[in-house]
C-alpha cells in the first residue's frame, strides 16, 4: 500500500531534482515577443532531433504556442538567475528591459548559453500541463560557454566539473564536484513551467 501524500509533499519532493532552466519564447498574434520560464525542458530523441517542454494547460502563453506553431529554447547561463524570475512573474511586460535578437521560431535572448529552434510536432494533455513534442530545427551555441543556470529546492546555482575522474564511491567522498547553490526564488514548481 502507498502512504498518502498531498501536493505540497510532491512538489518538495521533485524540488531535489535539479534541472536546467529555460526561457521559451514565441510571437502572439500582433507580432510582439512572448515568453515563459520553464525548467520542465528536455531532449527525446536526436533521430530525428526532438525535445519536450511541459506547460500548464491554463497558461497565456500555451496560446500564443499553439497559433505560432513554434518556439525558441533559451537555456539560460548562471547569471541569468533574474532574467528567469522576470520570465516567472505573471501580468508584466517580462521583456522589459531584456536584451533579445529577432529570429524566426521566437525571441533569442542575450547571453543565453545556447539557442534551439523548434517546430511544434505533437501534443499531449498531462493532468493539469500540457506536454509538447518539438522538432529542432535549428540550433546555435553561445562560444563563450557560460555555466548554465540550474534549478533545485527552490534556489538557483550553477554546475561545477569533478576535477578529479568519477570512480564508484565518489559521491561519498566530500568536495568531489558538485553544485553549488545561490539563494533566489525559482520559476515555480520544480518540473513544471511558469504560465
Amino acid at each position: 500500500m502507498v502512504a498518502p501524500f498531498d501536493p505540497t509533499d510532491f512538489r518538495r519532493a521533485l524540488g531535489h531534482l535539479p534541472t536546467g532552466v529555460t526561457v521559451i519564447t514565441t510571437t502572439d498574434p500582433f507580432g510582439r515577443p512572448v515568453g515563459m520560464a520553464c525548467n520542465s525542458f528536455m531532449s527525446v530523441s536526436l533521430k530525428p532531433p526532438l525535445v519536450m517542454v511541459c506547460v500548464g494547460n491554463t497558461s497565456s502563453t500555451l496560446v500564443d504556442l499553439r497559433r505560432s506553431g513554434g518556439f525558441c529554447a533559451n537555456i539560460l547561463g548562471s547569471g541569468q538567475g533574474q532574467l528567469c524570475r522576470q520570465f516567472s512573474v505573471k501580468e508584466i511586460d517580462r521583456f522589459a528591459g531584456v536584451r533579445w535578437t529577432d529570429s524566426a521560431a521566437g525571441p533569442e535572448l542575450c547571453d543565453a548559453i545556447a539557442w534551439m529552434s523548434c517546430s511544434i510536432d505533437v501534443e499531449h494533455v498531462a493532468g493539469d500541463h500540457v506536454v509538447i513534442i518539438a522538432e529542432v530545427t535549428g540550433l546555435r551555441v553561445n562560444p563563450d560557454e557560460p555555466e548554465p543556470l540550474v534549478f533545485h529546492c527552490g534556489t538557483f546555482g550553477s554546475f561545477r566539473e569533478i576535477v578529479e575522474p568519477l570512480a564508484a564511491g565518489a559521491a561519498s567522498r566530500p568536495g568531489v564536484g558538485g553544485y553549488s547553490r545561490a539563494s533566489s526564488a525559482g520559476p515555480g514548481t520544480a518540473g513544471q513551467a511558469a504560465s
